[in-house]
């Protein structure tokens, strides 16, 4: 219908999880962050790339599915994969 996509781009991402209290901190810096930010962008390029050079409306940014996966991957990543507790 005309209507743009929602989309974030990487500074405002990284400006919502420098205001998260906890999300990036020393345990989980900022380069790991964009990690992650990287995967989610990678995971559908090669099965959206015939699609996005035919729709020039497609961004570059994260949109709203994209965004909601980061942040599942950082939380899987920081919390599951990196910790140090022993859960007995």
């Amino acid at each position: 219908m005309g209507s743009s996509i929602w989309q974030i781009n990487q500074s405002t991402i990284l400006e919502f999880a420098n205001n998260c209290s906890g999300l990036i901190d020393a345990s989980y810096d900022k380069n790991g962050f964009l990690l992650q930010d990287k995967a989610v962008k990678s995971t559908l390029i090669d099965r959206d790339e015939k699609v996005k050079n035919k729709n020039k409306n497609i961004p570059d940014n994260l949109i709203r599915h994209q965004f909601l996966n980061l942040l599942v991957r950082v939380a899987k990543d920081k919390y599951i994969t990196r910790c140090n507790y022993a859960f007995k």
